[in-house]
């Protein structure tokens, strides 16, 4: 199971997408994943990854997903995927 825990939420005019950062537990990540956001540990929506950028010295990750899940995803959240 992948576990991406969101700590920072960023939207960009000039882009398509909503990124969030956070720390990333279990297998890769994929542009295509379809991950689940889970807020308190209640499903709230369903995230596509567009893009991934890895930050090795902090150990971040941040991904793209689509902005119709905007209302779901905020700091604390977590995206879920199999």
């Amino acid at each position: 199971m992948t576990r991406l825990t969101i700590e920072r939420v960023h939207r960009l005019s000039s882009r398509p997408w909503l990124f969030v950062t956070g720390h990333l537990e279990g297998e890769a990540l994929r542009i295509g994943d379809e991950l689940t956001v889970l807020d308190g540990g209640v499903p709230s929506g369903l995230a596509v990854v567009r893009s991934i950028e890895l930050h090795a010295a902090s150990s971040k990750t941040t991904v793209a997903v689509d902005t119709d899940v905007v209302d779901s995803v905020r700091e604390g959240a977590v995206l879920a995927g199999e």
